[in-house]
């Protein structure tokens, strides 16, 4: 594997990374505006109710590989020109 790319699949998991993170934080404070009560944390917790949990862990999950799908994308189109 080539240094130039080494560097570009590191480049590559960090957008993604950040993507999915910067993702997760949009869908939280979503969350939080829409239900009025913070995004669960803890989902095992009693304290919240089950619809609840998979809801959240839909969203976020579907949120956070949209975003990384987007960033593959654009990079893999970016590499085609």
């Amino acid at each position: 594997m080539s240094n130039k790319h080494l560097i570009s699949t590191i480049g590559i998991g960090l957008a993604a990374a950040s993507a999915s993170m910067l993702t997760r934080k949009s869908v939280q404070k979503s969350w939080e505006k829409i239900t009025n009560e913070p995004a669960p944390k803890d989902k095992s917790s009693e304290e919240i109710d089950l619809k609840e949990a998979i809801t959240w862990a839909m969203i976020s999950g579907v949120g956070a590989g949209l975003a990384r799908m987007v960033v593959h994308y654009a990079v893999d189109k970016h590499k085609s020109k």
